[in-house]
């Protein structure tokens, strides 16, 4: 494994761990609105929440990287771009789009269930 791809892995890792630490806080202090910022269903937050600091630091050793970034939706990408009244629009608009994909989420995991 060559130094660049060995810091690529390290750098997955340490965003990984990160995350992982966060998404358990988040869920701690306000379940519904740590699944709601993490993007993730209840059985997920669940599992996030029940992970010992041992099974955080094994499952933050992937190699992939486990979150998921929402930034693949042009409308979302180009509402968090435009400064519009020192930002207060971007931040109500980007809360609608991503507020209306997690519905959108949840109602097509129930139809594939």
């Amino acid at each position: 494994m060559s130094n660049s791809e060995s810091n690529f892995l390290n750098d997955i890792q340490e965003v990984n761990l990160s995350y992982l630490m966060l998404a358990q806080r988040l869920l701690q202090q306000n379940l519904h609105v740590g699944m709601y910022r993490l993007g993730i269903d209840e059985d997920v937050a669940e599992t996030i929440l029940n992970l010992s600091p041992a099974q955080i630091v094994r499952l933050a050793s992937s190699s992939s990287l486990l979150c998921a970034f929402r930034l693949n939706d042009y409308d979302l990408l180009n509402t968090l771009s435009k400064d519009v009244l020192g930002g207060v629009l971007q931040e109500a608009h980007s809360t609608i789009l991503l507020a209306q994909r997690a519905t959108a989420d949840v109602a097509s995991s129930k139809a594939e269930s």
